[in-house]
């Protein structure tokens, strides 16, 4: 939600400068008489700028799993196919089968997080000896810096997607978030996790 909205003001305030001097352009040219062309409303460029939103989600998630022809269309702009959605934790819904995305759960309280902003490969590392939950799940990346945990209740469907083979290969994308109320700066992080392949 946050990246969103923050992509959406960018591109409309440059949007508006572009446009106040094209007009001044237009009118030292043609003189003010003339008819200039019909400019997007402020709900097309809003909706534009989500269009770019998701086709650059689903171009990082087509680089996750592999898929070379979605990434070839998507770059193209010939790609037709299904969008990912935002959900209300601000994650990204996949349109892959084989990919799920869960939020990262505890990054907050986490020393050195803010090292790790933007895509970061990482790996799931089962933590048994957790005192709160020895089922636990940890994100680690590749310096070994623990990042966070797999939310308590998905362990078991994280399990079912790595085949219980751990350490497992994920990849999580991390930023930092203003509270609209107070102001209060945290983080927010999403991990990214391809479904084993059978035969792996």
């Amino acid at each position: 939600m946050w990246t969103f909205i923050t992509i959406a003001v960018i591109i409309f305030i440059v949007y508006k400068m572009v446009m106040k001097n094209a007009k001044s352009n237009h009118a030292i040219m043609y003189g003010s008489g003339s008819v200039a062309p019909k400019q997007p409303t402020d709900e097309e460029l809003i909706a534009n700028a989500k269009l770019l939103t998701q086709k650059a989600e689903a171009l990082i998630q087509a680089d996750i799993v592999g898929d070379q022809a979605t990434a070839n269309a998507i770059n193209a702009n010939t790609y037709n196919g299904p969008l990912p959605e935002r959900r209300a934790d601000g994650g990204w819904l996949s349109i892959f089968d084989n990919l799920r995305i869960l939020s990262i759960a505890g990054i907050n309280h986490r020393q050195g997080v803010d090292r790790y902003t933007g895509r970061v490969e990482c790996a799931l590392v089962p933590e048994p000896t957790n005192e709160y939950d020895p089922n636990a799940i940890k994100i680690v990346a590749e310096d070994s810096h623990h990042l966070g945990y797999i939310p308590s209740n998905q362990t078991d469907f994280v399990c079912s997607l790595t085949g219980d083979t751990f350490p497992y290969h994920c990849t999580a994308f991390i930023h930092e978030a203003e509270d609209d109320i107070d102001g209060h700066r945290f983080f927010v992080g999403h991990v990214y996790i391809k479904q084993k392949d059978k035969g792996e």
